[in-house]
């Protein structure tokens, strides 16, 4: 593909891990070291990914590492919490028809919200998209908002593990020089309960995240086509 991608890591307070005690007690590495291992493991693995079908520049590593750019950009934006792209409110959830506060025998209740979401990227500075084309040339960015990782059951008969395995969530935004959403959700993978090495974690199964990310962009630059050549 011809577009030129920016990649822009997750911010450090982004990580949500369940799994911090076990990679410390197996590394010796503080909290604060971990965390920054697992974003530049997981930044290192988008990146290998995404340079397969485009030239991507990195604001983590190598010659275009900026700490101050990055701090820039997330300056210049902000979170919401969104419904995945997709997806709907649980079929089971007897308050999935109200939106906002209701009555309800008398009394004032909140609806209970089953939709699964996601943290999004939205600008606060009008200017970031064509500030960062002017300085990198890119033309696509892809934004990593925050990475999960947790404990969740074993129901794969595969793993060794009989209890729990790990689940790794990132989510994400691709956006275009116009500020349009390429692509935006969330990309999963599984990895076993016994794994407690970030490089490993990393070099095994952020990998599988890259790929699925690069998958539903491919699947959003397909979908904008269609759009265009329908408005034809």
């Amino acid at each position: 593909m011809s577009h030129k991608i920016l990649l822009i890591p997750f911010e450090s307070k982004m990580l949500m891990s369940e799994i911090g005690k076990e990679i410390n007690a197996k590394t010796h590495l503080s909290y604060a070291a971990i965390t920054s291992e697992l974003r530049q493991e997981l930044d290192l693995a988008m990146y290998a990914t995404l340079r397969r079908s485009c030239v991507t520049v990195d604001l983590l590593d190598g010659r275009q590492r900026s700490d101050s750019m990055l701090a820039f950009i997330y300056g210049s934006t902000s979170y919401s919490y969104d419904i995945v792209p997709g997806t709907a409110p649980d079929a089971g959830s007897k308050d999935k028809n109200h939106t906002g506060r209701y009555i309800n025998n008398g009394q004032v209740e909140v609806p209970v919200d089953y939709s699964e979401r996601f943290m999004n990227v939205s600008l606060l500075n009008p200017n970031l998209l064509s500030i960062l084309s002017a300085r990198y040339g890119t033309d696509t960015y892809v934004f990593i908002n925050e990475l999960d990782i947790k404990n969740v059951d074993n129901n794969a008969t595969n793993l060794s593990d009989e209890t729990y395995r790990r689940q790794v969530v990132v989510h994400y935004s691709i956006l275009d020089n116009t500020g349009h959403y390429v692509s935006k959700g969330v990309a999963t993978t599984y990895f076993p309960f016994s794994e407690d090495e970030p490089k490993e974690i990393g070099e095994k199964y952020f990998t599988a995240v890259g790929r699925n990310l690069m998958k539903n962009y491919i699947q959003g630059l397909k979908a904008d086509k269609l759009k265009e050549e329908k408005k034809k």
